[in-house]
C-alpha cells in the first residue's frame, strides 16, 4: 500500500508499506527529491528512511523515521497498529533521520520500552528530554517477542555512529541493520531486484559512510557470522535486500579488506553531539580514504581511553574534529583528549 500527501511545495514525499515476513511489516518513509544528504552525499534518486513493525506475542518496532515525515508517518502507523499496542522500541542508533520520531511516539505511547546500547540511550536522554523506560543491549543479548521472533542483538558501532547496534530475527531469518547494506535509491520497488540500477548507489554509500570505518566493518561481520541464514536484509535506506543478499554482503566484506590492508592507518577523532563535527570528520575520513590511506573513526564521547591511546600509538597521522562542548560528556572526553595527549 503506498499512501501519498498533499506537499505544498515541489517535495514529494510517500509512505509505502508491505510485508516482508511473518508478521514483520516494513513502513518505508519515501523521499523522493531529496538531492543532498550531509556534507558528502550528493544524490542522484533521492533516499528512504525505513522502519519495521514486527508482532510476536509482543509487538516491536524497530526504528522511527525523519522528522519531515512526522504527520505522515504518525498517520500510516496508527492506521497499522494502536501505538500503546507497541511494548518496544528498538532503536539501531540515533541519527536524527531514523530516530527523529522517537519523542513524538513516546508521546503517544509513554510505557514503550526503548531497547538500544548504553550509548544510544545516552544519546536519546539528551534527544527527547523527557524519562522514558529502557533496557540496555549488548552483543548476543535476546529479546524474545513470542511467536519464534527471538532478536539477536549484534554490537556494530562506527556503522556509522557509535552507538549503532543490528536485530537479527530468528523466525524470518532478517537481519535489521539501519544504516549498514543501505543505499539512497528511492523507488516503489520494495526489494533489490534489479541488481544493476542499485549497484553504484550501494557503491557510493558505502565509499561516503563505511570505508572510513573498515575494521568496524569487518568486526560486525564477524559476529554476524555467527547468527545462521540471513535471507533479508532489513536497512536503513534504499530496497530491502532480498534477492541479491550473498553477492551484496560479500561486496562490503571484500571492499573492507581491502580498505583494512591499507599501509598507513589515520585516525579520525569526533565528537557526535548532533552538530556538523561527526558529519565534517565523516567528509574527512572520506578524503583520506581517496589517498589510499586507511581510517579509523572515533568518537570522543563513548570511546575508551585505552583504545585510544593504543590507536594513536599505531597512526600515522592524526585528525581531532573538535565542536563547542554541550551536553555532559565532559569527563569522558577530557579523559580521552589525555589519552591522545600522553600517547
Amino acid at each position: 500500500m503506498v499512501v501519498a500527501t498533499p506537499i505544498k511545495t515541489a517535495k514529494r514525499l510517500t509512505i509505502q508499506t508491505e510485508a516482508i515476513g511473518t508478521n514483520t511489516t516494513a513502513i518505508r518513509s519515501l523521499d523522493w527529491d531529496r538531492d543532498r544528504f550531509d556534507i558528502e552525499f550528493g544524490l542522484q534518486n533521492g533516499t528512504t528512511y525505513n522502519s519495521y513493525l514486527i508482532r510476536g506475542e509482543k509487538t516491536a518496532l524497530v526504528d522511527t523515521s525523519h522528522g519531515k515525515f512526522r504527520q505522515l508517518y504518525l498517520d500510516t502507523l496508527t492506521g497499522i497498529i494502536e501505538p500503546t499496542a507497541i511494548d518496544y522500541l528498538v532503536i539501531s542508533h540515533t541519527e536524527p533521520d531514523h530516530s527523529g520520531l522517537v519523542k513524538d511516539l513516546l508521546e503517544l505511547a509513554p510505557e514503550i520500552v526503548v531497547v538500544g546500547s548504553k550509548v544510544a540511550i545516552q544519546f536519546l536522554e539528551d534527544l527527547v528530554h523527557q524519562p522514558f523506560q529502557r533496557q540496555i543491549v549488548k552483543n548476543g543479548n535476546t529479546l524474545d517477542l513470542g511467536k519464534g521472533h527471538v532478536l539477536e542483538f549484534v554490537n556494530a558501532p562506527n556503522l556509522h555512529w557509535p552507538d549503532t547496534i543490528f536485530s537479527y530475527d530468528r523466525a524470518t531469518e532478517t537481519l535489521f541493520s539501519c544504516d549498514a547494506f543501505g543505499m539512497h535509491y528511492c523507488s516503489h520497488s520494495l526489494f533489490d531486484e534489479d541488481l544493476e540500477a542499485i549497484e553504484p548507489d550501494y557503491r557510493f554509500y558505502y565509499e561516503c559512510l563505511m570505508a572510513p570505518n573498515a575494521r568496524s566493518v569487518l568486526s560486525a561481520m564477524k559476529r554476524m557470522d555467527k547468527l545462521g541464514t540471513i535471507t533479508t536484509v532489513a536497512n536503513g535506506h534504499g530496497p530491502v535486500l532480498r534477492h541479491n543478499v550473498a553477492e551484496l554482503l560479500s561486496c562490503y566484506r571484500s571492499w573492507s579488506e581491502a580498505q583494512a590492508k591499507a599501509e598507513k592507518t589515520a585516525a579520525v577523532f569526533y565528537i557526535s553531539d548532533y552538530g556538523w563535527c561527526d558529519r565534517l570528520s565523516q567528509a574527512v575520513a572520506k578524503g583520506i580514504t581517496k589517498a589510499g590511506v586507511g581510517v579509523e573513526m572515533v568518537d570522543l564521547k563513548s570511546a575508551d581511553s585505552h583504545e585510544v591511546q593504543e590507536l594513536v600509538s599505531r597512526a600515522a597521522a592524526l585528525a581531532i574534529a573538535m565542536p563547542p562542548l554541550s551536553g555532559s560528556h565532559h569527563q569522558e572526553i577530557a579523559s580521552n583528549m589525555g589519552a591522545i595527549c600522553a600517547a
